[in-house]
């Protein structure tokens, strides 16, 4: 089996950004240059459901560092801006209790100094109501977005992570303190490329493990099926987490989830892999990832003996092979001779030259004969009979042997200046020849080089082309793939929608409750029969009255805007009706202003205010949100000639909190809520827009601060 390293990093992307860990819940973190002791705060680096991680200057050292706060949002919240308190009395317990197991689990860390691969912390100390580590700050990334950004480690990067972890991790387990939450994101690579373990779990996990208030969040793929239940935990477990890690960082691939590997174990033992790694390490990480504890190592001692064994197939067997292997030869390259033959036979181009040179020595014996003949033999020698012959011979043929010699010898001179002519001209010819072999031989090597260069660059382009396509084809599968989930999250949310829409209409009596809860009063009814009139649902008139044609109207548009027809509203479904009618109710309520302007509205206003004229006690309420609990109060409020004012000093912020409004000729009431709260909108000022009317000497209005904000309401029992 072949592991695809890169199709791996291009099929889990999407899966890896999940893993990241970050919720974007805004738990009302610290400001910037708020003090935690000696620290202050600079800015927030992250937070979870489990607390805030700050960047902070320590004022006494001048160092920056980072600070951990406990604030699990399921037990607690900020008060104040700062102090940090039990949600409920019921949450006090358990916030207390995993506030002193964050404080012991910074304890056991600040007592490892400087061991490998394991985040320093300096200082534990409590303020605000709850608890904070600080820990040296590690400036780097996380071995999740090296994987992104790079892609699988090679067998030099995988010794940089591996083996400081292994060490840092034997040194934690001695002191019986246990990580639990080894993965990706959790390790941080500094500017030299060393590993840091960040964000030990242990006291999350007690915490988890205590309130039923908590969930247990585990990442796929990288928690040890023990975690998902109450089996024991220990070192193996820590082992598994980094066995999972070091997996996704050789293959690019995140191993199969441990629970889903009991039910069918789907998982691909890397030692029967291609890696190029050796396959002892490989061996290794599968007994990491043994689904049963008790197949893995139990500590990091035993599993790096299995990491570092010698292959079975490796250096050993090597050896042995070399040992067997035949002694090798070395053979020195000698000139070869030439052969006899080639010095018999001269080429054909050298021919004529040789006949040239016989003929110059047959030349050069010829001169010598004639010295010979020519000359005289010494004084004293005794001729021969052959002498004695030409002696006695006749005077004319004695005469003509010199001449002959002579002219024998100018012609042994001629051929000689010949020869050396011809050989003169056959040098030129041959230096001709090779000066136009060597043009020729470098003209084909030039050619050749050309072609060679041409060819080449018609594969670079080929390839770069081949690379566009494939990258094109790569996007538009992607896209395809994106559009196709995005087909099915629409298709899947309309499902879920119209499921919803089809339990709330086989319900009415359910609807029903729900619009009762809202204690619609008959100007909110009145608004709310113009609003669907204005939408071209008319209602037969706007008198309160929600009749079988209203019902009916309700209906009808709640069927156009994709929700339920029940015929009965909700807080959402009001608040839905009055914004899409906004524009048209808010000409309609122009036109009577005009219209009723010019009309005395002095005697009607005082005969309906009458019965409120004064000052009250209005009781003030607001409902439960996000998570906070409904509550009610009383302030002051005083009506004077058809205008309602009061504020009051909110006890938890000590902001001023105000409203002004005024009452109709009908008795309806218009009222503007300022104020500002921790538990409306995370301490910031809001305004709600409130409406009602006095019925029976009883004023009631309610409103929202904003679209999505709280609902408020107030009463007022009048004379």
């Amino acid at each position: 089996m072949t592991i695809r390293r890169l199709d791996c990093f291009r099929s889990i992307r999407c899966s890896l950004r999940g893993e990241r860990g970050l919720s974007e819940d805004d738990f009302v973190s610290l400001r910037p240059d708020q003090r935690v002791g000696r620290y202050r705060i600079v800015s927030v680096l992250g937070q979870g459901s489990f607390g805030i991680t700050y960047r902070a200057l320590d004022t006494d050292l001048g160092r920056e560092v980072a600070i951990k706060e406990y604030l699990p949002a399921a037990l607690a919240i900020r008060q104040d801006g700062t102090t940090v308190v039990p949600r409920s009395g019921s949450a006090a317990p358990d916030f207390a209790w995993g506030r002193d197991r964050f404080i012991a689990e910074g304890r056991t860390l600040a007592s490892f100094h400087r061991v490998p691969g394991v985040v320093q912390v300096h200082d534990f100390l409590e303020a605000h109501g709850t608890a904070y580590l600080v820990m040296e700050l590690v400036r780097g990334r996380t071995l999740l977005e090296q994987l992104e950004q790079q892609g699988a480690i090679d067998a030099a990067g995988l010794d940089r992570i591996l083996w400081t972890l292994l060490d840092g991790l034997e040194q934690v387990h001695g002191a019986g303190f246990l990580h639990r939450d080894i993965k990706p994101s959790n390790i941080l690579i500094d500017g030299e490329g060393r590993p840091v373990l960040i964000d030990f779990g242990a006291s999350r996990t007690a915490v988890v493990g205590r309130s039923q208030a908590m969930t247990a969040i585990f990442t796929p793929g990288y928690a040890a099926a023990e975690q998902f239940t109450a089996a024991k935990q220990g070192p193996w477990t820590d082992i598994y987490g980094l066995a999972a890690t070091i997996h996704h960082a050789i293959t690019g691939c995140t191993p199969p989830n441990a629970i889903d590997r009991v039910i069918e174990d789907t998982y691909t033992p890397l030692a029967d892999s291609r890696l190029t790694f050796p396959r002892a390490l490989l061996a290794g990480i599968d007994a990491g990832l043994a689904v049963r504890a008790l197949e893995r190592p139990q500590s990091i001692v035993e599993w790096r003996r299995s990491l570092s064994a010698p292959d079975a197939d490796g250096g050993a067997a090597a050896t042995i092979f070399m040992a067997h292997a035949p002694p090798v030869t070395t053979t020195a390259l000698a000139p070869t001779a030439t052969p006899a033959a080639s010095l018999a036979v001269p080429p054909p181009r050298n021919r004529r030259l040789a006949m040239l040179v016989a003929g110059v020595a047959a030349l050069c014996l010829a001169t010598v004969a004639g010295w010979f003949a020519i000359g005289s033999p010494p004084a004293g020698q005794v001729p021969s009979s052959s002498s004695a012959a030409q002696a006695s011979a006749p005077p004319a043929v004695a005469a003509a042997a010199p001449d002959r010699a002579q002219e024998q010898l100018e012609e042994a001179r001629r051929a000689q200046q010949a020869a050396l002519e011809e050989a003169s001209r056959l040098r030129a010819e041959a230096e001709v020849r090779r000066k136009v072999d060597e043009e020729a031989a470098l003209r084909r090597r030039i050619e050749d080089e050309v072609r060679q260069k041409e060819a080449e660059e018609g594969a670079r382009r080929q390839a770069a082309e081949e690379a566009k396509r494939q990258a094109a084809a790569e996007l538009a599968a992607a896209a395809a793939a994106r559009q196709q989930a995005e087909a099915e999250a629409r298709s899947r949310a309309a499902a879920e929608a119209a499921a919803r829409r089809k339990a709330e209409e086989a319900d009415p009596k359910a609807a029903e409750d729900a619009e009762a809860v809202l204690r619609l009063s008959q100007a909110d009814r009145q608004r709310i029969q113009a609003a669907l009139a204005a939408l071209g649902f008319p209602t037969g008139g706007s008198d309160g009255v929600f009749g079988a044609r209203s019902r009916e109207m309700v209906a009808a548009w709640q069927r156009k805007a994709g929700r339920a027809a029940t015929g009965y509203f909700t807080a959402e479904t009001q608040a839905a009706l009055l914004r899409e009618a906004a524009p048209a109710l808010t000409r309609q309520d122009e036109d009577l202003r005009k219209s009723t302007a010019a009309q005395p509205q002095a005697a009607a206003t005082a005969k309906v205010v009458t019965s409120c004229e004064g000052t009250h006690r209005a009781q003030w309420c607001r409902g439960a949100y996000q998570g906070f609990p409904a509550s009610c109060w009383s302030a002051s409020t005083m009506i004077t000639n058809g205008v309602i004012s009061g504020n009051w000093t909110s006890q938890a912020t000590g902001e001023l909190q105000s409203f002004a409004g005024s009452i109709d000729a009908d008795g309806n009431v218009r009222v503007t809520y300022n104020g500002i709260g921790t538990q409306t909108n995370v301490n910031r000022r809001f305004t709600a827009l409130m409406t009602g009317r006095i019925e029976g000497n009883v004023l009631s209005i309610s409103g929202r601060a904003g679209p999505n904000g709280r609902d408020f309401s107030a009463t007022i029992q009048c004379r």
